[in-house]
């Protein structure tokens, strides 16, 4: 499945924009995006798994729902928007 990530995530991925990647569900799609780009789960996720207030993930332009064990499945023509929530004014 393709995986997009914002620009302002740019530090963490290297500078990478999208790739391909693999995952029966969100959760394990991150774990296989680790192992590409390591340190990249442990921003995204905390301690429990749980996606991390200031991440979002859609997929096929929705959010994903299960925030908490990230188990809401994916297929392999999904493409996947990660980005971390922005604040300010």
């Amino acid at each position: 499945m393709r995986v997009v990530f914002t620009a302002n995530l740019h530090r963490y991925t290297g500078g990478v924009d999208e790739l391909e990647a693999d995952g029966a569900t969100v959760a394990e799609l991150l774990v296989a995006l680790d192992d590409r780009i390591p340190g990249l789960r442990h921003y995204l996720v905390d301690d429990r798994g749980a996606l991390r207030p200031h991440v979002n993930v859609f997929v096929n332009g929705e959010p994903v729902e299960d925030r908490p064990t990230l188990g809401d499945p994916l297929d392999a023509a999904a493409t996947v928007h990660i980005m971390q929530a922005l604040s300010g004014g």
